[in-house]
């Protein structure tokens, strides 16, 4: 089995900018909505509102529901570290998905019912660390689906 993979999230401008786009669009489209100003301005409110939680927690990784830290052994079993210090270990799921510029880790903590993910983007890690990741994940997933090779001999 090879070893686990620990990863530490920095902050990411790309997901912050990611984000930004997404609410001003978001914005824009109610602007343009033939609807009473009043209304107009409690969507608007409620798309910065969660802009800036989501921002706050996917983008800077801080508060308490922010991952900051994890690590994924080759069984899928992951172990978070929250932005307020709690540890918490789970399963990843098979929704995860994996690719060079974007990975989205779905995982289900033990003994909760709702599953929670992580996005994982290149700017976040070190090169060698966001490679590791990626194989690893694809690894563990790929030994899940298919069985060992017949023998040969």
């Amino acid at each position: 089995m090879p070893p686990s993979v620990h990863v530490v999230l920095a902050p990411s401008p790309i997901a912050g900018a990611g984000i930004g786009l997404l609410a001003a669009s978001t914005v824009a489209l109610i602007v343009g909505l033939p609807l009473e100003p009043w209304l107009q301005a409690l969507m608007i409110l409620a798309v910065v509102t969660w802009a800036a939680a989501t921002f706050h927690v996917s983008a800077l990784h801080r508060g308490p529901l922010a991952v900051t830290e994890a690590r994924v052994a080759p069984d899928l079993m992951l172990v978070a570290c929250m932005g307020d210090g709690r540890l918490i270990a789970g399963h990843v799921r098979a929704s995860t998905y994996v690719s060079s510029w974007i990975t989205t880790i779905v995982w289900r903590p033990d003994g909760w019912r709702l599953s929670r993910t992580i996005l994982v983007l290149p700017d976040m890690l070190p090169e060698e660390d966001f490679r590791r990741l990626r194989v690893m994940l694809r690894y563990a997933r790929s030994g899940e689906a298919q069985e060992a090779p017949a023998n040969q001999a």
